[in-house]
């Protein structure tokens, strides 16, 4: 886990807090644009599903929205991707072009209201 803190970012933390305060939620994190965590943290209490290659993660949901760019001109630009698997569901939203905001939640969350709500959170930022 990278080793500043949302508190060390202040206009990261009340957003942070924010999505972290969605049941559903597990863990929020900052990506920059070359695929490093720069901030991130999961919820009190949470225990991460499996010991993920952090680092690999982030580069994997860099390179897969950084690809999509191309599309940007043709079909607009992305507001986000989700990955939903047995054990977790991922999303992936663009902040800018510097950094990606990666969230993960619980499988059976219902997403598509919980995300409206952070990319409206995000807008201020």
């Amino acid at each position: 886990m990278s080793k500043l803190t949302f508190e060390n970012i202040p206009h990261w933390e009340s957003t942070s807090k924010y999505i972290l305060s969605f049941p559903e939620i597990r863990f929020v994190g900052v990506i920059n644009n070359m695929g490093n965590l720069v901030v991130g943290d999961y919820k009190k209490g949470i225990i991460p599903v499996a010991e993920i290659d952090q680092y690999k993660m982030c580069m994997e949901h860099a390179l897969e929205l950084f690809m999509k760019k191309d599309l940007d001109d043709i079909l607009g630009p992305l507001d986000y991707i989700v990955s939903k698997r047995k054990n977790i569901t991922i999303i992936t939203i663009p902040v800018n072009d510097n950094y990606l905001v990666l969230i993960s939640a619980e499988s059976a969350a219902k997403v598509e209201p919980i995300i409206d709500e952070i990319i409206q959170s995000l807008k201020d930022l």
